[in-house]
């Protein structure tokens, strides 16, 4: 869970925009990481849930500040 916590930590002070100043980056990350971890079990414990399933299941729930300040595999290769 330190993996999705710290991730998302680093994410979050790279985005971090005026909606984001005054709320705690610590516990954002960590309800992030608390809900990623929760996904990745139902996964695995369900052998009729697919990775297309999780991952479109992560991708609805992730909050939308994540899309404004996502890097594309291409702007990766730029950087």
């Amino acid at each position: 869970m330190r993996h999705f916590s710290d991730y998302a930590l680093s994410f979050l002070a790279r985005i971090a925009g005026p909606d984001l100043q005054d709320v705690s980056h610590e516990v954002i990350a960590k309800f992030l990481a608390h809900g990623f971890a929760g996904a990745i079990k139902a996964w695995l414990s369900d052998p009729d849930v697919t990775k297309e399933d999780l991952v479109d299941a992560a991708v609805a729930c992730a909050p939308a500040c994540w899309a404004a300040g996502a890097v594309t595999p291409v702007d990766r290769q730029d950087g």
